[in-house]
């Protein structure tokens, strides 16, 4: 996919994939993002792969499957200075690309990150589900609600008997907050074509404990069913899973 033309904004970047542990910010969607992205060494120029390869509109998504959404390389003008567009998914303020959708009486709006995550996950037995119903307390900010602007609760990935659940929002804060601690470690320790999961996956586990309000004394098989938790969910968000997900299952039962 090397040497691919930016095709949404039809800027002249030759941009070339690059595998980095450094976060970035993308130059389409204006978000965050760890590990592999489209780059221009050249220009300082970033993307990730779901804002280098928008899906074609109109495009539709399975918890709006009467909604058609249109990409957008900005967002739709605003009625007054101090209207915000937020994305349903992940709640945060939208100020790039994005899919949008006008329906009668409200607007659907997502991150292109955000419109990719898969809704499924399995491994073996192990089941983690996408879902756009939150009801339960997030394990990393201990919130039901994110965004109290935003009608929606926003998405999270749900272990299959609703113990385990994570904000969609969270995991990009937990890894940022996490690269602000370790990051000069991480990059020591590793080389540019290891995946940032591998760092992320034990730094997060040790910070849900911390936050975790007395479930320290929990058993090991616990802990071991978290590990696997975060770390699947850390490499849905931030990367390619496939790579990570083969492991979890050994992992559970060890």
């Amino acid at each position: 996919m090397a040497n691919q033309l930016c095709t949404p904004n039809k800027l002249k970047h030759k941009l070339q994939l690059k595998k980095y542990l450094k976060p970035y910010t993308c130059d389409g969607c204006k978000e965050i993002g760890f590990g592999p992205r489209y780059r221009c060494e050249e220009c300082n120029f970033d993307l990730h792969k779901a804002c280098m390869f928008p899906q074609d509109s109109p495009t539709f998504h399975e918890f709006f499957p009467q909604s058609a959404f249109e990409f957008l390389k900005t967002p739709p003008k605003a009625c007054h200075d101090q209207c915000k567009k937020f994305c349903d998914a992940c709640t945060k303020t939208i100020n790039g690309f994005m899919y949008h959708c006008k329906r009668d009486k409200d607007e659907l709006d997502l991150h292109p990150c955000c419109r990719n995550l898969d809704k499924n996950y399995k491994i073996e037995n192990v089941e983690f589900n996408l879902s756009n119903k939150v009801e339960g307390e997030c394990m990393w900010c201990k919130k039901e609600t994110i965004n109290p602007h935003v009608k929606s609760n926003g998405w999270s990935y749900i272990s299959k008997r609703g113990k385990y659940l994570v904000h969609v929002a969270c995991v990009t804060e937990m890894a940022l907050e996490e690269w602000h601690k370790n990051g000069r470690d991480w990059i020591n320790a590793n080389n540019a074509n290891q995946d940032i999961q591998l760092a992320l996956e034990k730094v997060t586990l040790k910070a849900i404990k911390a936050r975790g309000r007395g479930e320290g004394s929990k058993g090991n098989k616990y802990w071991k069913v978290i590990k696997v938790f975060i770390k699947t969910i850390v490499s849905i968000v931030l990367g390619d899973p496939t790579t990570v997900l083969a492991s979890l299952f050994v992992e559970l039962i060890a």
